[in-house]
């Protein structure tokens, strides 16, 4: 028994000094600081072998926008180096970026060790948005928002020029502030076209600055309607074999007078009853679901066309889900 208790220590001994690599960074991250989109750079992770076996590096990971270099040998003997130089291209990117690399090895307690980096990505002009939303503006008023050009060289943005075409509601006035330049953008609701409830329209902004000589903006806005529906979408869920309806109130925001001309739904399920010839500054009606209709779930909408000068038509949503 003693004999072979003997044997068992002297091979859990030899296991415990079998040779093993260990591998170890002089650093696992680091900061580029602040880089411009088109400059590309690099940095080398030292990577040593401080084990008493070989240490065998079998791939290295990396995440998307950067590429590396293993500038030497994969094997490493005991107390011997080498490195792997990440290279970063900051292309189309603005801001604060972190990527990283996984270094795969035969290190027995760090099979997997994470290198990291960093840097702010900066471009010469950037702005705070590219894209300006209006929601329900009036037709009695006017509405503002703000751009920031924001210089990212240290140099004075200066805009040339400003063109918004087919777009006569819009107007852009630029102010400075600083090296940076202040968009005020205004849409008067007075000037929007009468029947045009929304839209899209593009700003092209011309700088002085050589690398980013145009910027373009998307505006996108949407008018109040002057006649409103309550409720202003229908909804119906329940069990088929059942006749559904639901009273609609048109009512105009200025209080005139107005005359519903038709109603259509895209179902023929669906159908409005009640609709009057007269004009009246509130118009209410019902709208009915047949109980012909099935297990369904249906997405459908009722089209009213009116006559009033500035709002020619006006939808509403139908949901139907019976089971």
């Amino acid at each position: 028994m003693r004999a072979f208790c003997g044997i068992f220590l002297v091979s859990a001994v030899c296991i415990a000094q079998a040779p093993a690599p260990s591998i170890s960074f002089e650093k696992t991250h680091h900061d580029f600081g602040r880089i411009f989109q088109d400059q590309k750079v690099s940095y080398k992770y030292k990577v040593t072998n401080n084990g008493s076996g070989p240490l065998q590096i079998t791939d290295v990971l990396t995440s998307c926008g950067c590429t590396y270099v293993l500038t030497g040998e994969r094997r490493l003997l005991p107390g011997k180096s080498t490195f792997i130089e990440v290279q970063f291209d900051p292309a189309g990117m603005v801001g604060a970026v972190h990527k990283s690399l996984e270094v795969i090895s035969n290190d027995p307690s760090s099979p997997n060790t994470l290198l990291t980096f960093e840097a702010g990505v900066v471009r010469e002009i950037m702005p705070s948005t590219t894209v300006v939303f209006f929601n329900e503006v009036s037709r009695a008023e006017s509405v503002s928002s703000n751009i920031r050009l924001q210089s990212g060289d240290g140099q004075q943005v200066v805009v040339t020029d400003i063109r918004i075409p087919g777009a006569p509601y819009l107007s852009c006035n630029p102010q400075n502030n600083g090296n940076d330049v202040i968009l005020n953008i205004t849409l008067d609701g007075r000037l929007i076209p009468k029947q045009s409830f929304h839209g899209s329209d593009t700003m092209t902004i011309r700088t002085a600055n050589t690398k980013v000589p145009l910027l373009h903006f998307s505006i996108q806005w949407n008018v109040q309607p002057v006649i409103t529906a309550t409720p202003d979408r229908i909804t119906w869920t329940g069990t088929p074999g059942q006749e559904y309806r639901t009273t609609v109130s048109l009512k105009h925001r200025r209080g005139r007078p107005f005359r519903i001309l038709d109603a259509k739904s895209t179902s023929s399920l669906i159908r409005v009853v009640g609709l009057s010839k007269n004009s009246a500054r509130e118009q209410n009606f019902d709208v009915f679901l047949s109980s012909k209709a099935k297990n369904v779930a249906l997405h459908e909408k009722l089209t009213i066309k009116l006559d009033d000068s500035e709002q020619a038509k006006l939808e509403i949503g139908i949901v139907v889900i019976l089971r």
